[in-house]
């Protein structure tokens, strides 16, 4: 079986840890964001009508693309002649579309290399072809779905490996070969911001839980088909829907009777528009604190709450209150689990960016674990978990897996 190559989201390290349940890793370059990787986990649960390597990514909230490896060679000649077989073995003819990204290679060869190419389509085989990176810049996903260059052409990757695992620049220039991909499935970015922004009820107040993050949670978790997702803060409903999308069924609550209103309404609403059925997903009012949990068999991923408190009124007395009410909520939710089958619970917790310092909760909680059946999992790089916070942001969010002993 081929291998694949992952071009990883803006948190490679997050995307990373997501994709191991899925495939077995081969090789990872953090400075490049790649991933390499081989038997990868092929679902389709839904029997969906696409490509399964389109169905893979789209259960995937950190990954922007991957490619099918074609092969490994040791000099630009050989990269341009294997590109230039595959384009007319699969497109013999009519006009076709082109774009190579490369990484670990300077801009200058890529552009060079993609002049050749069309040049010699046109000169040797009477062939014309639209270059979408002519500059030879790398492509990002905005481009390639924009351009629908998967459906008109192709995208080429190429990663110019080195030697000795790329820590030294002594390494970079000793024995480079050119691994050459071709592009399968990128992401769908029309389908994230119809149910990002396209829900009839988002709570700005609350915090909106971004569609990819709400995928990573829930792959993290790593339900088995049978499992139910459960959410006990489901707010406006974005974990339900990535669920259902997925081909879960799910279970979302939440104290305020009108977000489980509204969130039900989002799921019925996104169950149109992405063909799931309405009725994989139960929604009600109940602290999550009191849910019933023993009756159900499955995961819980969630986002939690984050506390209610923001930049504008910030201080460290406030920001320790909420501290210890937020601690308080999930000591009591874990003890109402110790008798469910829930084998699995990805959350977040609140990190706040205050004076220059991370306030984080995570080691608070762990340590009031005590005899609890749920124990931390060490899944990013050896560490317990994960801040995942944009540029500037006051409050962040620390993503925590447990796992039932």
């Amino acid at each position: 079986m081929n291998p694949y190559l992952f071009i990883l989201g803006r948190d490679p390290l997050l995307s990373r840890t997501e994709l191991q349940n899925f495939c077995d890793e081969i090789l990872y370059d953090e400075r490049e964001s790649l991933l390499l990787a081989e038997n990868l986990k092929f679902e389709n649960p839904r029997d969906l009508p696409q490509t399964k390597e389109q169905i893979f990514l789209d259960r995937l909230g950190g990954t922007i693309r991957f490619a099918k490896v074609i092969g490994e060679f040791e000099s630009e000649k050989e990269v341009f002649a294997s590109i230039l077989q595959n384009i007319l073995d699969q497109k013999p003819d009519g006009k076709l579309h082109l774009g190579i990204s490369s990484f670990g290679w300077r801009r200058e060869p890529t552009k060079a290399l993609l002049s050749k190419i069309k040049n010699t389509l046109r000169e040797e085989y009477d062939r014309n072809c639209r270059v979408v990176n002519i500059d030879g810049r790398t492509l990002d996903s905005g481009k390639i779905f924009g351009d629908r260059l998967l459906q008109k052409g192709f995208e080429f990757v190429i990663w110019k490996k080195h030697a000795a695992g790329f820590e030294s620049k002594a390494a970079q220039d000793s024995n480079p070969t050119f691994l050459l991909a071709q592009t399968v499935a990128s992401q769908n970015l029309r389908n994230y911001t119809l149910r990002d922004r396209g829900k009839d009820f988002r709570d700005a107040r609350m915090g909106m839980l971004p569609p990819k993050l709400a995928q990573i949670l829930i792959s993290l978790s790593n339900p088995d088909w049978d499992d139910v997702v459960i959410d006990p803060f489901c707010g406006s409903g974005t974990v339900n829907i990535e669920a259902a999308i997925m081909g879960y069924k799910t279970i979302g609550s939440d104290l305020d009777a009108t977000r489980v209103r509204r969130a039900q309404e989002n799921f019925e609403q996104m169950a149109e528009k992405f063909r799931y059925e309405k009725s994989h997903g139960d929604f009600f009012m109940i602290d999550a604190e009191k849910f019933p949990i023993q009756k159900t068999s499955g995961i819980i991923a969630t986002e939690g709450f984050l506390g209610d408190v923001y930049e504008k009124h910030a201080t460290r007395e406030k920001i320790q209150s909420e501290s210890q009410k937020i601690l308080s909520l999930w000591q009591n939710l874990l003890k109402n689990l110790e008798d469910s089958s829930l084998h699995t619970l990805s959350f977040c917790l609140p990190a706040w960016n205050f004076q220059g310092k991370t306030i984080s909760l995570s080691e608070n909680l762990f340590a009031k674990l005590g005899q609890s059946s749920y124990i931390p999992s060490a899944l990013f790089n050896g560490k317990r978990t994960f801040i995942y916070s944009r540029p500037g942001s006051f409050v962040g969010r620390e993503i925590c897996v447990l796992q039932k002993k």
